[in-house]
């Protein structure tokens, strides 16, 4: 994740919905879990060009667990979400680490014996956007990734987890604060409870990475 991309609310120009105020729910997002964000970046260490396979095929095997258990949480969420805009489960990441896993040499056998990841329990539309928030801020990030890794003739083919939209993300991640915003309106516990879920999620992700 790189805070400087992930974490910001004005890396894609031109959106008309940047910069709404103190109480825009984007800018409460970033200004709440900034700490939480630095934490898990210090964990991942995937901004050092130099990260080993095997400490890179651990934080794989961290967001893979992670994501078996959000994904079909999300699915029960928003598998009937009234606006296409979020384009669930188009936004599933699953697939891609599964495929960068077997890259790195990570067989099926070893993928089903893992234990799943501990994630906060989703039992509405606001912890499931709190999670989205982490997750996707996670992709748009993941294209500064995307090329140091792709320098890596060791790496090659095992990063498609960062690069799942190609040259969309930037439009997928445009599209998600705007939903989030249109759902949130001025809705003070909305927010909260969005706010809220995205904590527990890094906190999530913090622990999975050590």
């Amino acid at each position: 994740m790189d805070a400087s991309a992930a974490n910001s609310d004005s890396v894609i120009a031109g959106d008309p919905t940047t910069s709404l105020g103190d109480g825009d729910i984007m800018l409460r997002l970033r200004r709440a879990t900034a700490m939480a964000h630095a934490r898990v970046e210090a964990c991942v260490g995937l901004d050092n060009p130099d990260i080993s396979q095997a400490r890179y095929r651990d934080v794989m095997i961290a967001f893979y667990r992670l994501h078996l258990v959000l994904e079909p949480r999300l699915d029960a969420l928003f598998g009937e979400f009234e606006d296409p805009l979020l384009d669930w489960p188009g936004r599933h990441k699953l697939g891609s680490l599964i495929q960068d896993l077997h890259a790195l040499g990570v067989t099926p056998d070893t993928l089903t014996a893992l234990p799943a990841a501990a994630v906060p329990a989703m039992d509405d539309v606001a912890a499931g956007f709190g999670a989205l928030y982490v997750t996707e801020g996670a992709t748009l990030g993941g294209q500064l990734i995307a090329r140091y890794l792709g320098a890596r003739a060791d790496l090659a083919g095992a990063y498609s987890y960062f690069t799942p939209y190609g040259d969309q993300v930037g439009r997928r991640w445009r599209d998600l604060r705007m939903v989030l915003r249109r759902w949130v309106g001025t809705d003070e516990a909305r927010a909260e409870a969005v706010v809220t879920a995205a904590l527990a999620t890094f906190l999530a992700f913090e622990a999975a990475l050590h």
